[in-house]
């Protein structure tokens, strides 16, 4: 792949101090020590009363068992190192600490300049601990210390800080174990397919002492058997504190569950959470006769190929004999889940590989030069009757699949060696429709962030898609008058607003290390005819209305970027809702929507259909990805310094590579015209990151430059406490010129991960944009926001004349701090990008300037050293 004006690479960064980072806000404000003694008192009896009640239960059920128990303590606001004053009372041991948001109340809220600030949620934390009744003794002590107003002894002080912000103190309990888990809608559900056996996953406690965690789940297990139950499977990773058992028991364990006094296991103090497994699942296109033959053309024919695969895609089994497919794809199938396929109902796995190899076929591309790794981790859905769709098997712990699978890629399988070390990115179309992100991160985007940061590979993952109905602010009868009037667009965005809890993103999307991929509503078909189908979007760059929201962890930005999903189509439901003008979600194989291979009804190899969605949007950013490798490998024997780019690095060069091509460009003005609230001052910060993300990206800014745009790359690895300055040499000919000129600076990295405190992410790197020296001003994404993740992507304009001598440079200072503890020296690689540019009608040879500078840069670099 070359390119008449290819990307350049910036010099060797210098070292300098890090930069300090800015903070600030309310205060809190907490209640006075006497009223904290008459708040917390009663629930400190409380709690001595369920223990009493837990310790009878389990002295009747488990003899020669220490009963031990999951306290809560939620406080409102943090406090720093407390598991360090954990670690000093005997028989108190750490879990997890949880980000939690709180209602503000008499009590507790927040306070700014003295007055108080209204509908704020404060930010709160679970501290969770196991405790032994010697522990909860010592505890009880050191209330009595608080209530008295006693001194603390040294290193005891954290417990006074915490009695003095504590909001709630108690167990852990049957509701916890449930909540928002989604096994008890899928136990309904199994209940009314008259099913008689249950499987489901159990969720431990992850205890770092191996002895402890071996004696939970002995009794586990033991407590399974008591309910007629077995243990299908036991997956334990230490590095994401994971540990949980795979079990199938009857049924009717689950029934009257807050009553059921003889089901031990439920009540077991050693479970975190219950959750359903096979909830992975895609749905197919709709059975129609409406299926186009593949026309032949060269762009389609067999070329060699590249054997060493660089894009793996974990899904369904493709139809690997497909034409559009044939020798594209090495299969690698450990668990033989070929098994359960019959060649028509490998549906989405043929699309997704389709879609990365050629695109959308009504684009005529070229195809990728290189194959990819296939690894099936769905098979047909056994419980579905009535559609095709595909899922993640009930036999098997997702988490450990998963792992298994990674594993199995960059190390091998036992004694077999790695099956494709090659790999750079991997493609995830699915999510888990029972676990929609909600402020904790999933054990799935754990897993994803640690193997991320371990193995080097990028995971581009779907937001998931959003199926249900959609109700309009129009009455039924006035809707089919209004076919095109643009109202109906700002109805659906008013409606996705409304409903922003049901459409949340998916797990494992929230993944920190990862790219989350939502769907624009574009594409590249013909539409014939529209019938009774309704297009409700007009705009060509807007989120398609199926596309899920955000945002992620901590307020990090997610979704990160929006490919092209297809144009999704709507059919008015003639019920409507309640007088309102209701819309059900078409799934046909007709166009709109991206032309894919399809694994016809007869076995032909020759048929494709037209899908939308995520994960069409997912599979097309990994094809992006696969030609950012391609460029890169490229600039390495042909662009000065690029030899230094080495694998290391690769990898976060393309994740930085891939964001670097987003902006929102006019989709912002409509999310502000239709969704802004007076005096919002939260909107470029929180709200409109949650449906754009870094927004809309164009892949041809990325691949290659033009006389008026420049992009320069850059990296290095960095410690805590370090800076390093990368210098971007300034053309002379814009100097004081009053033209409109933007830059834009990407930055990502992965992240070492902390699996138990609620900061999570190891490394926080960040720059502050150099705008002075180009007069250009920050737009888009607000620079918290910015801040909150794994990538930095900033965007800058301005047009007022600025002054520069002809050696003059732009220094981006890259910085480093440790967030959640524990990074250590541990170096961590990045990668940085930077564009400048102009107007295409310019001539202001931007390119060939910044060129000649860098050569001269470099050379005299290379002799000081």
């Amino acid at each position: 792949m070359t390119t008449e004006k290819p990307l350049l690479m910036l010099p060797t960064p210098t070292t300098a101090d890090r930069a300090r980072r800015h903070g600030g806000g309310g205060n809190i404000h907490y209640p006075t020590r006497d009223k904290q003694v008459n708040r917390i008192a009663p629930k400190f009896q409380r709690l001595d009363n369920a223990i009493n009640r837990q310790r009878a239960s389990v002295r009747d059920n488990l003899s020669g068992i220490t009963p031990e128990h999951a306290l809560v303590f939620e406080t409102v606001g943090t406090i720093e190192d407390f598991i360090k004053a954990v670690k000093k009372i005997e028989g108190l041991e750490w879990l997890v600490e949880l980000e939690e948001y709180i209602i503000p109340d008499e009590d507790f809220f927040e306070e700014k300049d003295g007055e108080r600030v209204e509908e704020k949620q404060l930010n709160g934390r679970l501290f969770l601990m196991m405790s032994d009744q010697q522990a909860i003794n010592e505890l009880k002590s050191l209330w009595n210390r608080y209530q008295n107003g006693e001194d603390f002894q040294r290193g005891y002080t954290k417990f006074r800080d915490l009695f003095s912000k504590l909001k709630d103190l108690r167990l852990w309990d049957v509701s916890d174990r449930f909540y928002n888990t989604g096994l008890l809608e899928d136990w309904e559900e199994r209940m009314k397919e008259g099913q008689e056996i249950i499987k489901f996953e159990i969720e431990l406690w992850f205890r770092n002492d191996q002895e402890k965690r071996q004696e939970a789940s002995t009794i586990i297990k033991k407590l399974i058997t008591e309910a007629d139950g077995h243990v299908l499977n036991e997956s334990v990773i230490e590095e994401i504190a994971y540990h949980a058992l795979l079990v199938e028991t009857p049924i009717e364990i689950f029934n009257d569950l807050h009553n059921r006094s003889d089901v031990m296991l439920i009540k077991a103090d050693s479970i975190m959470y219950f959750r359903p497994v096979g909830q992975s699942l895609v749905v197919v296109p709709e059975e129609t006769e409406d299926i186009i033959e593949l026309e032949k053309s060269e762009e389609y024919e067999q070329v060699p190929l590249n054997k060493e695969p660089v894009v793996a895609l974990f899904d369904g089994l493709p139809l690997q004999n497909h034409e559009l497919l044939q020798e594209r794809l090495i299969i690698d199938d450990p668990d033989s889940y070929e098994s359960f396929y019959q060649a028509n109902e490998r549906v989405h796995g043929t699309s997704m590989a389709s879609l990365i190899v050629h695109g959308e076929l009504d684009g005529n591309e070229l195809p990728l030069p290189r194959v990819i790794y296939v690894r099936p981790i769905m098979r047909p859905n056994p419980r579905d009757w009535m559609n095709k769709s595909e899922c993640i098997p009930e036999d098997v712990l997702l988490v450990d699949l998963i792992h298994r699978a990674v594993k199995r890629i960059f190390e091998g399988d036992g004694t077999e060696p790695p099956v494709a070390p090659s790999v750079k990115v991997i493609n995830i179309s699915i999510g888990d429709l029972s676990r929609p992100f909600d402020l904790q991160m999933s054990p799935w985007a754990r897993l994803l962030d640690y193997l991320s940061q371990k193995y080097n590979v990028l995971f581009i993952i779907s937001t998931g898609n959003y199926a249900s109905s959609i109700t309009l602010d129009i009455h039924r009868d006035e809707f089919p008058t209004m076919k095109d009037d643009p109202m109906i667009e700002r109805k659906v965005l008013e409606n996705i607003s409304n409903n922003i809890l049901d459409r949340r993103i998916l797990s494992p999307s929230e993944s920190m290390n990862s790219l989350c991929i939502g769907a624009s509503h574009t594409d590249l078909s013909t539409i014939g005819n529209l019938g009774r189908r309704y297009d409700l979007i007009k705009h060509s760059l807007l989120a398609s209305p199926i596309s899920r929201v955000g945002l992620g962890y901590r307020n990090s930005i997610k979704p990160d970027l929006l490919f092209s999903g297809g144009r999704q189509l709507y059919m008015e439901n003639i019920m409507g809702d309640n007088g309102n003008a209701m819309l059900d979600i078409i799934n046909s194989p007709i166009p709109p929507g991206h032309k894919v291979a399809y694994p016809g009804k007869q076995g032909k190899l020759t048929e494709t259909i037209f899908t939308r969605g995520t994960s069409n949007a997912t599979a097309l950013a990994t094809r992006l990805s696969a030609q950012i490798y391609e460029m890169l490998v490229n600039l390495r024997s042909t662009v000065d310094n690029a030899p230094n780019l080495t694998d290391e690095y690769i990898t976060i060069m393309i994740k930085s590579l891939l964001v670097h091509g987003a902006s929102w460009q006019q989709a912002y003005s409509l999310f502000e015209e239709t969704l802004r609230k007076p005096n919002d001052r939260t909107f470029k910060d929180k709200q409109v990151p949650r449906y754009l993300g870094y927004g809309f990206v164009d892949g041809s800014r990325v691949l290659n430059c033009t006389d008026q745009r420049i992009t320069l790359l850059g990296f290095s690895k960095i410690k805590q406490e370090d800076g390093q300055i990368f210098q971007v040499p300034l053309p002379p000919s814009l100097s004081s010129k009053k033209i409109k000129r933007r830059l834009t600076i990407t930055m990502s990295w992965f992240t070492p991960i902390n699996a138990n405190n609620q900061k999570y992410r190891q490394a926080q790197l960040w720059f502050n944009p150099p705008g002075e020296e180009l007069q250009v001003n920050r737009l888009e994404a607000d620079w918290q926001a910015v801040q909150r993740g794994t990538v930095q992507h900033e965007i800058l304009e301005g047009d007022t004349a600025a002054p520069f001598l002809e050696e003059d440079t732009l220094q981006i200072k890259v910085s480093c701090r440790e967030d959640a503890g524990g990074l250590g020296d541990i170096e961590i690689p990045y990668a940085i990008v930077v564009t400048l540019e102009v107007a295409e009608s310019l001539d202001i040879p931007i390119y060939n300037e910044v060129r000649d500078r860098l050569r001269s840069m470099v050379t005299v670099q290379t002799q000081t050293r």
